[in-house]
This record gives C-alpha cells, sequence and structure tokens, in this order.
C-alpha cells in the first residue's frame, strides 16, 4: 500500500527535479547568448586583424626602398685612375689647401 509520506517524498523529489532541469534550461540559454556574442565578437577581430593587415602590407609596399649599402670590398678592387703626368705645382698647392680648409671646417 502506498502511505502519504511516500507520496508526499514523490512529489517533493519530483518538484526539486523540476527547479534543477529549468535552472539548466536557463544556464543553457545564457552559456547560448555567451556564445553567440563571443562569436560576433571573434568576427569583428578578425575583420580588424584583416584590415590591420591590409594597412600593414600598404604601407610596406607604399614605403621608399632601402638606400642600398655601399660595398666597401668591391671598391677596394676597381683600380684608382691614373694621375696627369702634368700637374703643375702650384695647383697641386691649391688643392692642397682647399682640402685642408675643407677638413678645417668640418673639424
Amino acid at each position: 500500500m502506498v502511505s502519504l509520506t511516500s507520496v508526499n517524498n514523490l512529489q517533493a523529489s519530483l518538484a526539486t527535479a523540476q527547479r534543477r532541469v529549468e535552472q539548466g534550461q536557463n544556464q543553457v540559454q545564457r552559456d547560448s547568448e555567451q556564445l553567440a556574442q563571443s562569436r560576433q565578437q571573434l568576427v569583428k577581430e578578425q575583420e580588424q586583424l584583416r584590415d590591420t593587415e591590409r594597412s600593414s602590407q600598404q604601407a610596406r609596399a607604399d614605403a621608399t626602398p632601402a638606400i642600398k649599402q655601399p660595398q666597401l670590398d668591391r671598391a677596394i678592387e676597381i683600380p684608382v685612375p691614373p694621375k696627369p703626368a702634368q700637374t703643375p705645382a702650384g695647383q697641386l698647392n691649391s688643392i692642397g689647401q682647399t682640402i685642408g680648409r675643407l677638413i678645417d671646417v668640418t673639424a
């Protein structure tokens, strides 16, 4: 025979189970909404990343090319042109004085 106590216990257990199911459904709903927001945020951030990458590539393409560094090893291999044989002594002195003044000014 079924007693009143066992029926009450079953009803209480059923009510508890229903509350837990409702809480679980509410949690699933909140998690679903949060997931949707996270996906939207991810799409926005991916778009921003693509824009940033495009801007960076464009900036690199627009940048002026780097100045080519001189190759000193190659400069040593190039022979010095021969000096003219007929250089008057006065002209040589004036060139030396001009170079001396230039060195004095820059130093």
